[in-house]
């Protein structure tokens, strides 16, 4: 049996390596290395059972692809540019308060997508160059961003690798807002506090409020010093495949200048209302569903600022959803053929054999280690579900959100590395990641610390938290 199962392991690592030297998509490469486990475990290649894999996530697929819209509508509609203008405008006698709510922005699409990289791609290209023009050099942005994206990938409302882990082991979605809420948002002001705050200085902040309220202006973006706005553009640019000297960032307004008033917030009520009714009035409110929230969120969006292209929508959108889309395919596929040949069985009895007294450090590096090639989502497929049921007397709510946080700190780890090197890319210096991951490690190990005491205590947790 085990000799077996070795033959499996190997021949998908080897798959692995070849397919991430060669740099193909991850969602392609684990299709490949399902195809190859498959034929090593001696059963012929069964094209039924990777393609049932491909719509294992068929409803995480639809909740990722219309928040990527509802996001890009945003972006566009000038939403994020009046929303980023009036946190300047009002907070930047108090740099620590808008630091704070610049990562909010940053984690925003991650909380509504469950995905780091359309975080670090969307709202991360409109605060790294008001970061850079607030004197934070491009190695604390960078890592600004990752911890941004990371975080909010963990944040609630929207917490992808738990729902991937509820659905294995069949658990419901529910009571996960308040422990997600307490092990990100608290990490997340340390983040950004502890990489940027020394840089700000008031004397840049009131340049900035000066270059906003100017009569020409018409973005919330301020230009960013010499050298540093044009490695941003061209790494954006280089982020969705366009070319740089033709890139039109969501960031910067059109014609018709960023809108102005509450107007251009009315989608985010919107979203809020769907969201958090169902919670706050259960036998009242019809709970629409991730997706018709955020499409019906989007379509108000059309109306309530910038006009917008919808072909031009379209295109944008699909480039930020289509990696991940196709990762979600890859991470099905890869799934149904570890449960076929019995190797995800063997994983989850392998992972509840570990002696109690190592169970712990076992899992908060384990996590993270398989996230570098499986990325966060598909560990948490593999190895999420066994590392929860190894902890049968913990409370199970605290346990699968401490859980997500050790995967999300696989964002940071090669050769995926899925929001440290999206950020260094959106910056311009990711051949600079050694240096990025370096300035992370301080947030990333108190991060570590956390979810480690949550999952030690997480019966008095959850207790206290009433979960």
């Amino acid at each position: 049996m085990w000799t077996y199962y070795a033959i499996i392991l190997v021949t998908m690592g080897i798959a692995f390596y070849l397919g991430f030297n060669r740099k193909l998509p991850v969602g392609l490469v684990m299709v490949i290395a399902g195809a190859v486990g498959l034929l090593a475990s001696g059963r012929g290649l069964p094209i039924r059972h990777m393609v049932e894999g491909s719509f294992y996530f068929l409803y995480l697929m639809m909740v990722i692809a219309t928040s990527v819209v509802f996001i890009t509508t945003l972006e566009m509609s000038g939403s994020f540019d009046a929303l980023t203008r009036l946190l300047i405008l009002k907070l930047h006698r108090t740099p620590w308060a808008l630091l704070c709510l610049l990562m909010l922005i940053v984690m925003l699409p991650a909380m509504l997508t469950g995905s780091a990289p359309v975080a670090v791609l969307s709202t991360g290209v409109l605060v790294a160059p008001i970061l850079l023009r607030l004197g934070i050099p491009k190695i604390q942005t960078a890592a600004i961003l990752a911890m941004g994206g990371l975080l909010g990938q963990s944040a609630p409302p929207i917490n992808v690798m738990i729902m991937i882990i509820a659905t294995s082991v069949f658990m419901p979605y529910e009571g996960f807002d308040l422990p997600l809420a307490i092990l990100c948002f608290p990490m997340a002001a340390f983040s950004v506090l502890y990489l940027g705050l020394r840089y700000v200085r008031r004397e840049t902040l009131a340049e900035v409020v000066k270059e906003i309220e100017s009569p020409g202006s018409t973005t919330s973006r301020s230009p960013a010093p010499p050298g540093h706005g044009s490695a941003t553009t061209n790494a954006a640019a280089g982020a969705h495949g366009t070319d740089p000297g033709t890139l039109a960032t969501p960031t910067r307004s059109t014609t018709s200048g960023t809108p102005a008033g509450w107007l251009p917030f009315l989608p985010l009520i919107v979203l809020a209302i769907f969201m958090t009714g169902p919670r706050a009035w259960p036998t009242k409110f019809v709970d629409p569903g991730a997706p018709l929230s955020f499409t019906i969120s989007a379509i108000v969006a059309l109306f309530t600022g910038r006009r917008i292209n919808i072909i031009e929508l379209s295109r944008r959108s699909m480039k930020k959803a289509l990696g991940v889309l196709g990762l979600f395919v890859g991470i099905g596929v890869l799934v149904q053929v570890l449960s076929f040949t019995g190797l995800r069985g063997f994983i989850a009895v392998a992972s509840m054999a570990v002696p109690r007294r190592f169970l712990y450090p076992f899992v908060g590096i384990t996590a993270p280690l398989v996230c570098g090639p499986l990325v966060p989502f598909g560990a948490s497929a593999v190895v999420g579900p066994p590392f929860v049921l190894a902890f049968t007397d913990k409370n199970s709510v605290i346990i699968a959100s401490a859980v997500s946080m050790f995967l999300s700190l696989g964002c940071l780890v090669p050769p995926t590395a899925l929001s440290g090197l999206f950020g260094a890319r959106v910056v311009g210096i990711e051949r600079e990641y050694g240096k990025v991951f370096r300035a992370c490690l301080i947030p990333a190990a108190l991060t570590f610390i956390e979810a480690l005491l949550f999952m030690i205590y997480a019966n008095p947790i959850g207790k206290f938290l009433g979960v």
